[in-house]
């Protein structure tokens, strides 16, 4: 009876075993359904483009205003998306994070984006990148393993893709996107790298490369001399017509920033802006600033003092009405929401637009 009841209980933890590695097996199968995915997706892309009917999106449309020789990049607002490369995961996924974390955290994972292209083309103009090395791949990917489907899981295809859009559709506003590079719950997949300075080279290489000359860099504004917050008080911020077709990469401020920075005391040769918390605005390299609390005193005065920030409209998926008016009023520059167009499971009348129902206005001063 003893041996009966012991192998009772051996082969039902064999069978949770077995189950819980076939449910891991599933979780990972997903990045590479993703991958083919987007590989697939850039193939339909370049022949859309090489079809001679195609025609560049105009951006005005997107626009509450005439656009001027004499706008600055820093005199405009623009909605941007969070967590733009993000797929909805799976029902199996949100059970870990729920039973890990919370049930909470797990509904606020309830959103997935639509592919760069499509963004792009609604006119989002602003994107977030959660940056990881993956042996020897960059990939954009949210939680590991349990929230880790991406619409662009491969960094340097979505440089491609990022390519392809902006030399075909030259006219663009200048996109601004904002790279964070994430170390955390590196246990959930074994074959996550901490970067190391090597690395980051690496990525500011293959950044130059994918991009080419749609990149605009901090040594594009930076006088002789002089660091680039110097340069930005000598003379403004470029003007929004000179950057159309160009983009913008910012890193997120965190545990890789001084370490990047390090990359070349003189910031000249980083592909990448630094991104600053408002703490540390004291570095040479102030640009950009990410305060994702929309408090409009501290961001009036950031802005004012010539720097560029972004904030958050809305938090878990919830629009509120005061926050997203403070977040305008305090004239923060790039806007991020989750309500946004662009999304792949929205209802429109849940997305958020600013004035006139336009993706990008001109800040009031």
């Amino acid at each position: 009876m003893i041996i009966k009841g012991l192998k009772i209980i051996m082969l039902s933890l064999l069978s949770i075993v077995l189950l819980f590695i076939l449910i891991v097996i599933r979780l990972y199968a997903i990045k590479i359904h993703d991958i083919r995915l987007q590989e697939r997706h850039l193939n339909e892309i370049r022949l859309m483009y090489q079809n001679d009917a195609y025609q560049a999106i105009e951006d005005h449309d997107f626009l509450d205003f005439e656009l001027t020789s004499d706008i600055r990049l820093n005199e405009i607002q623009m909605l941007a998306s969070h967590n733009s490369y993000k797929k909805k995961g799976v029902p199996l996924g949100k059970l870990f994070v729920g039973l890990g974390d919370s049930f909470e955290e797990a509904d606020a994972l309830k959103y997935g984006y639509q592919d760069l292209t499509k963004q792009f083309s609604l006119g989002v103009r602003s994107m977030e990148f959660d940056l990881r090395l993956r042996k020897t791949s960059f990939m954009l990917t949210h939680v590991p393993l349990v929230d880790n489907s991406s619409v662009a899981p491969d960094f340097s295809k979505a440089l491609d893709e990022m390519r392809l859009y902006s030399v075909h559709n030259p006219n663009h506003l200048p996109i601004i996107i904002l790279m964070e590079i994430k170390d955390d719950w590196m246990i959930l997949d074994h074959a996550l790298q901490v970067m190391d300075t090597t690395d980051l080279e690496n990525l500011d290489e293959l950044i130059r490369i994918k991009l080419g000359n749609t990149l605009f860099t901090p040594a594009q504004m930076m006088n002789e001399g002089v660091g680039l917050k110097a340069s930005i008080d000598l003379n403004g911020w470029p003007t929004v017509e000179s950057l159309l077709g160009k983009i913008i990469f910012v890193l997120h401020p965190g545990s890789f920033t001084d370490r990047y920075a390090s990359l070349d005391a003189t910031n000249r040769s980083q592909a990448m802006f630094i991104g600053l918390n408002h703490t540390s605005l004291d570095r040479a390299y102030a640009s950009f600033v990410v305060h994702n609390e929309p408090e409009v005193d501290v961001i009036q005065a950031m802005v004012q003092d010539g720097l560029i920030v972004r904030t958050r409209l809305d938090d878990r998926l919830v629009f509120d009405a005061d926050r997203y008016q403070r977040g305008i009023a305090s004239g923060a520059q790039i806007l991020t929401t989750d309500l946004i167009i662009g999304r792949s499971d929205i209802r429109s009348s849940d997305i958020i637009y600013l004035d006139n129902k336009k993706m990008i206005i001109l800040r009031n001063t």
